[in-house]
């Protein structure tokens, strides 16, 4: 009579317990290979943007929700920003003709908020906006906005994270840090430049970093790019 040898269970663990750590060593590698050569560079996210309901240089009425699905560069000043004061509304108008020149299925707009509404009103807001070239017949939008005191300190001081405060009898009543912000579609701060003088080429180069993930992290590719996330796949 013959008898039918099975398969020892041994040796199946053995074979299974091969598979896994040579699967595991495959997965460790390509850890380790994403990490070194980061085949994907993104942004990181570095905070949720505030929201904020504020009203612009021709009296409309602006929210956050008005800027979702743009690419958004901010900026903090007022009108009485004189000498001394950080100037950083010159450097937006630079960065939004280079935005102007290029091509990208996401859409920009420039956000420049006030830290003195109670003296920039619509109209001294239009009246200093002009002097940058900032109306809306540009591709690239840029809002002037002012509201509340304590609404503007909210925003601009607890969500954009913007030193600034009153200097009354000085040159320049208000003292203020600068500060550009670049915000992605979804309202999630994406990079802040801390100087007075922004680096145009570097702003242009991390929306195009930003503009690439918006496009192709759609399917399947979305997993590699909250790998590149994961990974702190950096610029």
């Amino acid at each position: 009579m013959t008898t039918t040898v099975l398969a020892r269970p041994a040796t199946r663990s053995k074979w299974l317990l091969r598979l896994f750590y040579v699967l595991l060593a495959g997965l460790v590698v390509s850890v380790l290979a994403f990490s070194v050569f980061k085949p994907i560079k993104v942004l990181p996210r570095v905070s949720l943007a505030p929201g904020f309901a504020f009203t612009n240089q021709t009296g409309a009425h602006k929210t956050s929700d008005d800027y979702r699905g743009f690419l958004t560069i901010y900026n903090f000043t007022h009108t009485h920003c004189g000498t001394g004061c950080p100037q950083t509304s010159p450097w937006m108008q630079v960065l939004r003709a280079k935005l102007d020149q290029g091509t990208t299925v996401t859409p920009y707009a420039l956000v420049t908020i006030s830290v003195d509404p109670e003296r920039d009103t619509p109209d001294a807001l239009e009246a200093y906006a002009a002097q940058f070239g900032a109306d809306q017949s540009n591709s690239v939008t840029w809002d002037w906005l002012a509201g509340d005191v304590l609404r503007t300190k909210y925003v601009v001081g607890g969500g954009f994270g913007v030193f600034y405060d009153d200097q009354p009898g000085t040159t320049d009543t208000v003292r203020l840090d600068p500060r550009y912000v670049l915000v992605d579609g979804a309202g999630i701060v994406r990079a802040e430049y801390r100087a007075v003088e922004l680096n145009v080429e570097r702003v242009a180069q991390d929306i195009a970093i930003l503009a690439d993930e918006i496009q192709n992290s759609q399917g399947a590719a979305r997993l590699a790019y909250e790998a590149a996330h994961l990974f702190r796949c950096y610029p």
